[in-house]
């Protein structure tokens, strides 16, 4: 079992940076499209449904595990009349049609979330998405009736202060005469303001999921897999047409389907990081459900810490040891040591907000906080981190 759960956490550690980078770096691959040579591949919406996608693979492994246990459960059991009604509270359709609400939520969060991609590295991207725990908490208050305590604010406040230091170390960078290929600073917050507002709606997601999914008795990774369903259809039958049908940049559209197929069609490489996306969105699902029941809050937040830190070695590995002129490399730029900083100051805000750091001479409540906020897929959360005990 020990040896599952650390294969787990590698999994967690490795394919949760693994998401990221694939991404970012499908955002610098050129491909021929319908009209147009060597072009970008910026299509986050198309990302977008890639990470659904990956979410409903995960219904392989429900659907095998739901399989070998009812053949266990046959050979096992014999035929007796229920004495009590143990059927769930809510049936499963109606389950699946409550999934829908924060599925909406989360494909708006995540469409929002590649968009900014687009304009920012990969690192600076990560780190701000840690700023989800401020909003959550925030809103829960009025949305949830929770009591935020003194240490909680304390660390509200300064993962604030870290996303504030992280923000202006981009921005500062981007106007730096040795940016190099690194975005305008129109573009630098453009794409920030882009993950920012995401984090709201990943945090309102947060909440609907509270509100709605606490009579559905499912498992998590069914749930996981429902989401990724619903973003799937919800991608084909209402995103897709609208950023068809809306003027923009690509071939007329806002982003156009039609090209993307091809772009992919015409590419090996843009083909292979497609399906290693998915894959990987899938792979990470599964490893983060093996082991959400056994972390503590330490363990969630050294992860975290550690994906974040891993995603920007990489990048920076790839600007001095492989090629620097490969797009999604990053170099360690006049105002990355200010980056640093803030992202050790978001790192303590959000270990004094989950407890791990305590601060001396304030009320802590007697029961640890359960992190049931969290969302079925909270994994895939940047700060999964216990919430507020709720009184």
């Amino acid at each position: 079992m020990a040896k599952v759960l650390h294969f787990a956490v590698c999994g967690l550690l490795i394919f949760g940076a693994l998401n990221t980078l694939t991404t970012k770096i499908q955002f610098t691959v050129s491909s021929d499209g319908l009209t147009e040579k060597h072009k970008l591949f910026v299509k986050p919406w198309f990302a977008t449904f890639c990470m659904f996608a990956g979410m409903a693979a995960v219904m392989i492994p429900v659907w095998i595990q739901q399989r070998f246990a009812r053949k266990a459960r046959m050979a096992s059991e014999e035929v007796v009349a229920p004495l009590i009604d143990k059927s769930p509270v809510l049936s499963e359709l109606t389950s699946f049609l409550y999934v829908g609400v924060p599925a909406t939520f989360d494909l708006v969060a995540s469409g929002l979330m590649f968009c900014g991609l687009v304009f920012i590295s990969a690192s600076i991207w990560q780190m701000l998405r840690g700023s989800m725990i401020v909003f959550t908490a925030i809103i829960s208050v009025p949305a949830l009736g929770r009591k935020l305590h003194a240490f909680h604010w304390i660390g509200v406040g300064l993962c604030a202060v870290g996303i504030c230091v992280v923000g202006a170390a981009n921005v500062m960078n981007s106007k730096s005469d040795d940016s190099g290929a690194q975005a305008s600073p129109e573009d630098a917050m453009l794409g920030m303001c882009l993950v920012l507002l995401a984090q709201v709606v990943q945090a309102c997601q947060i909440v609907a999921e509270e509100k709605l999914l606490k009579d559905v008795e499912l498992p998590a990774m069914k749930i996981v897999a429902f989401e990724g369903i619903w973003g799937s259809l919800l991608m084909i039958l209402v995103v897709f047409p609208i950023c068809w049908a809306v003027p923009g940049k690509d071939n007329g559209s806002f982003e156009d389907t039609l090209d993307t197929l091809v772009m992919v069609r015409n590419n090996p490489q843009l083909h292979a990081l497609v399906w290693l996306y998915i894959f990987s969105c899938a792979t990470y699902n599964v490893s983060g459900m093996a082991v959400t029941s056994n972390l503590s809050a330490v363990h969630r937040t050294m992860l975290e810490a550690s994906r974040t830190a891993c995603i920007w070695l990489i990048d920076l590995f790839v600007f001095y040891k492989i090629d620097p002129s490969i797009q999604f490399g990053e170099a360690w730029m006049p105002y990355s040591p200010l980056q640093l900083l803030g992202f050790v100051i978001l790192l303590v805000g959000q270990s004094v907000y989950g407890g791990v750091f305590k601060v001396p001479y304030l009320y802590y409540p007697h029961a640890s906080p359960k992190a049931q906020w969290e969302s079925p897929k909270s994994v895939m959360s940047p700060s999964s981190l216990p919430p507020p005990q709720e009184e």
